[in-house]
């Protein structure tokens, strides 16, 4: 029987929603749930049963209305995942609809989108979620006259920053000590490379979900701890990381930092008199 001549049947009918949530870009690093009382597999991945539900889904023209709200219980992992810190990939959620007597599984994506935040209400969990179409009709940067390189760091798309990354990573760094926004390093971690230089770089390390990311904001004078924009979470004394340089974005970092003036995006001789 196809999906149709499901939802057209009342004896036949059995529905159920699945909600696939996705982060970072491990295969293995998503959360699997349905609201039906018992779990479903489907396309090899099995569903847990759990207390969600969402909300309307909004067909309107105007995309920037078009939010839809998920609601679960208060420490739902996903949930969870914004407890301290927005979480360093985005979470992508899809929603499929079925019914559980269907034999062919025919579980029809009915949502596609991203979660944007996480509200808090007493003993529920509120997701606010936004569709993939609303970032196709963004408008994008436009580019102007400037000294500085507009380039996104190592981004590698053409016409691009394309520094390498890999080259500019100082790999496997020990923490010696650690607070709430800040990692400390053995003397000399960054060898023949000015400390200062990593400002507006990053501090990378495998978490349990996926890779994670901060940005370097602050390094102390004496060039050991480096201050973060978000928690360490996850983290302790001795972990490894791995610590990518930053960039001025101006053309003597990007020629003796990066050894990338060809990829420069400013305009370092304009005029100023």
């Amino acid at each position: 029987m196809s999906l149709s001549a499901f939802e057209a049947s009342r004896k036949s009918q059995s529905p159920v929603e699945l909600f696939l949530f996705r982060y970072g870009s491990d295969p293995l690093a998503y959360f699997a749930f349905t609201d039906h009382t018992q779990q479903v597999v489907y396309d090899g991945i099995t569903y847990l049963p759990e207390p969600i539900k969402r909300g309307e889904i909004n067909s309107q023209q105007g995309l920037d209305k078009s939010e839809m709200a998920v609601e679960t219980r208060l420490n739902n992992p996903v949930s969870e995942l914004f407890r301290i810190y927005p979480p360093s990939s985005p979470v992508m959620l899809t929603i499929r609809a079925g019914h559980l007597t269907d034999p062919d599984q025919e579980f029809g994506v009915i949502w596609v989108g991203r979660v944007q935040q996480v509200t808090r209400i007493k003993q529920t969990s509120k997701l606010s979620c936004t569709p993939a179409s609303s970032a196709m009709r963004r408008t994008g940067l436009r580019r102007h006259y400037q000294l500085t390189c507009p380039h996104v760091l190592y981004d590698q798309e053409n016409g691009s920053c394309r520094a390498n990354k890999g080259a500019a990573t100082t790999p496997a760094v020990p923490i010696v000590a650690l607070a709430y926004l800040e990692v400390t390093f053995a003397a000399a971690w960054f060898g023949a490379l000015d400390p200062v230089k990593f400002i507006g770089g990053l501090v990378e390390w495998d978490g349990a979900l996926g890779r994670e990311y901060r940005t370097i904001i602050r390094v102390e004078p004496d060039g050991l701890t480096l201050s973060l924009n978000a928690p360490t979470t996850g983290l302790d004394i001795g972990s490894l990381v791995d610590v990518v340089l930053g960039c001025n974005h101006q053309l003597e970092d990007c020629e003796t930092l990066h050894n990338n003036v060809v990829n420069f995006g400013g305009m370092p001789f304009i005029p100023q008199d």
